[in-house]
């Protein structure tokens, strides 16, 4: 199985079952949980590719960071969603939906905009934006055991290789 399966894509099945529930395997369980751990981690890449770029435009004078309403009212969904599922039985098969799946839906956009010409104010409330919400995933990621020892793009390229080898009429 972990040859055609990342670790990281068996952790995410196994953690959308719930702990008392039996397990019930199948391919196409496997394959999705593959296809959500790239797409975690290719928005997570895609983002820290961005933030590197834009590195010295980030204020670095130790203030709070300032971020869109958008943004403040994901990072704050986020915390109280998981806070409240993992409280309710620690139910993690319900914490990688909602609104963690709406965090990367934002960073995706908002790394959109950055492609977009914006005042400069604008566009630094887009970069730490984007630096605010990454650090929160990373952390629901990081109780879950869901963050990768290696890179991303060695996660991704690894779930995107396997697609492409033991699934060859899927097209990207």
């Amino acid at each position: 199985i972990t040859q055609r399966y990342h670790p990281l894509a068996l952790r995410y099945f196994l953690i959308n079952a719930h702990y008392r529930s039996p397990l019930k395997y199948s391919v196409i369980q496997l394959e999705g949980a593959s296809n959500a751990i790239f797409y975690i981690y290719q928005t997570l890449k895609d983002c820290q590719d961005a933030l590197l770029q834009l590195q010295k435009e980030i204020p670095n004078d130790g203030k709070p960071a300032r971020t869109t309403l958008d943004a403040k009212e994901c990072i704050s969904k986020l915390r109280n969603e998981f806070q409240v599922k993992m409280s309710d039985d620690l139910s993690t098969s319900l914490i990688l939906t909602g609104a963690f799946l709406e965090a990367l839906k934002l960073v995706n956009n908002l790394l959109t905009m950055l492609k977009k010409k914006q005042q400069k104010q604008q566009r630094l409330l887009v970069i730490q934006s984007l630096k605010e919400i990454k650090k929160e995933v990373m952390k629901v990621l990081d109780v879950l055991g869901l963050q990768p020892p290696c890179s991303y793009i060695e996660v991704s390229g690894f779930t995107y290789y396997t697609m492409l080898r033991f699934m060859p009429s899927v097209k990207f």
